[in-house]
């Protein structure tokens, strides 16, 4: 029996859908163990200009209670080999809009680590950003519902 196949996949995962937990069973499917990486709200914050509509700590929490996840890696910069060498990651695995895009940080944590990168569909229907988009259009009737609600 050789080493179990340890899959890591980094994300955000703010405002969690069916986009996310379709690529989340599809990363746990190349392997034996699958590790979620969540960017903090500092890291979101930094490359996406905006802070996440929900908090690291509630992220984390959820993502805990999915029985695909197998460990939870708090992700401070992106692909950080010295945090992840420990875990013996075998695959990194990236939705497929990343695909193509320039990332030095990926391939130089592939090459130290000596592993591959997998690239998953990814759901162009659901996204967060979608979501948020939504939320923006609807704002209005949203707060008026919210105001009956009160």
């Amino acid at each position: 029996m050789g080493q179990p196949i340890i899959t890591y996949l980094p994300g955000s995962w703010d405002l969690l859908h069916a986009g996310h937990t379709r690529i989340i069973r599809a990363a746990r499917e190349l392997g034996d163990f699958l590790y979620v990486g969540v960017s903090t709200d500092r890291l979101i914050k930094e490359y996406k200009h905006t802070s996440p509509i929900i908090p690291y700590k509630y992220r984390v929490e959820v993502l805990k209670e999915l029985k695909l996840v197998d460990y939870i890696i708090k992700q401070d910069t992106f692909f950080d080999i010295e945090q992840l060498r420990p875990y013996n990651i075998i695959q990194i695995v990236l939705g497929s809009d990343w695909k193509g895009k320039s990332f030095p940080s990926l391939d130089a944590c592939c090459k130290a680590l000596d592993c591959d990168v997998e690239y998953i569909a990814y759901t162009r229907a659901l996204s967060s950003s979608k979501i948020k988009e939504k939320i923006i259009k609807n704002a209005i009737p949203i707060i008026r519902s919210q105001t009956k609600r009160s």
